[in-house]
């Protein structure tokens, strides 16, 4: 009778590894992805922590390969408004796929920098792409084109705001003795300026609204995808003074040498993995309508089956480990 329970059990587990082993293959085909197999082939719940951080590690790997070189060549490609003659994009059709190349950019970082170690300055990459991905689904969330260009126009008049007080830094450091940024500052605002009173001009003619980009975390907290936790994004990414954080991540308790246990952290790598992985399918997602490639969103669904049970095992192990107590990296 046990053994009976017990071939039943192992035959069941058998067929549901060859069930998610075909599904991955399946996967592979659809998208030609060439970046090597994944390092493990087993059910994401049965993986080690540093396991399941090399398959989603594969996983990135292969979603940029499918889809980044395309967005950046299509971004390329396209031409703005003839009324506007500032390289800042100020029309939904050009912020897009300036948004996602930044995305893009951020995604490559964070995965790069995951390679290595977790810390804050590979965090950090996560949370420039989680703030672009917010601001493109809030940009596009109307369904309207003039509702979505009073959004565009908030965006570049956000973009103004900040080079003017880029401006106002220049006349900061001129006054404590550096040689020569009285000009520049000058010149910056006199450029912000013309920008602003342009965009208004632009407004005006086209009839529309002045709206205001919300702020940070209500942009995270209300525009970011399914599977995207936007407590961790508005803590652990917070742009400010690392030393401290940093030796949280580098150094173990004990140890003398800060730099010897680069490598430890494999679930906090894991999980940011799997987060930058969520975002940055969201973002192509929302960029594909923009940019004519309805072949992205095949991509997508292709690819959703492979990394979404590995983004939620990492999810879930790494809740269970901040509920214990502590961050990974304390």
């Amino acid at each position: 009778m046990n053994q009976d329970i017990s071939d039943a059990g192992n035959s069941l587990i058998e067929g549901v590894t060859k069930a998610w082993d075909r599904l991955l293959q399946q996967v592979d085909d659809i998208l030609g992805w060439v970046p090597g197999p994944v390092p493990s082939v087993r059910r994401p719940s049965a993986m080690g922590d540093g396991e399941l951080r090399a398959a989603l590690r594969a996983v990135a790997a292969g979603l940029f390969d499918a889809i980044g070189a395309a967005g950046r060549a299509d971004a390329a490609a396209i031409a703005g408004d003839a009324r506007w003659r500032f390289n800042l994009p100020a029309v939904v059709h050009t912020q897009v796929p300036a948004m996602l190349t930044e995305a893009s950019d951020a995604f490559r970082l964070a995965v790069g920098g995951l390679d290595d170690h977790a810390s804050p300055a590979a965090i950090g990459a996560v949370g420039r792409l989680a703030d672009t991905v917010a601001r493109t689904r809030w940009l596009l969330e109307p369904s309207e084109p003039a509702q979505r260009q009073e959004r565009g126009y908030a965006l570049a008049g956000a973009a103004i705001d900040r080079l003017r007080s880029i401006s106002g830094h220049a006349e900061e450091i001129e006054d404590n003795g550096s040689d020569g940024l009285a000009d520049l500052a000058g010149e910056i605002a006199d450029r912000a300026a013309t920008m602003d009173a342009r965009l208004a001009e632009l407004r005006q003619a086209d009839g529309l609204r002045a709206v205001k980009v919300p702020k940070r975390r209500t942009l995270l907290q209300s525009y970011l995808p399914a599977g995207a936790e936007p407590f961790a994004l508005l803590t652990a990414t917070d742009p400010g003074p690392a030393t401290t954080p940093s030796a949280l991540f580098y150094c173990e308790p004990d140890g003398g040498d800060p730099l010897r246990d680069f490598q430890r952290l494999q679930l906090t790598r894991a999980y940011w993995l799997a987060q930058a992985i969520i975002l940055y399918a969201a973002m192509c997602e929302a960029a594909a309508p923009v940019l004519g490639r309805g072949d992205w969103a095949e991509t997508i669904s292709a690819a959703e089956p492979r990394f979404r049970p590995l983004c939620e095992e990492a999810g879930r192990r790494y809740r269970l480990r901040l509920r214990r107590g502590l961050h990974p990296g304390l």
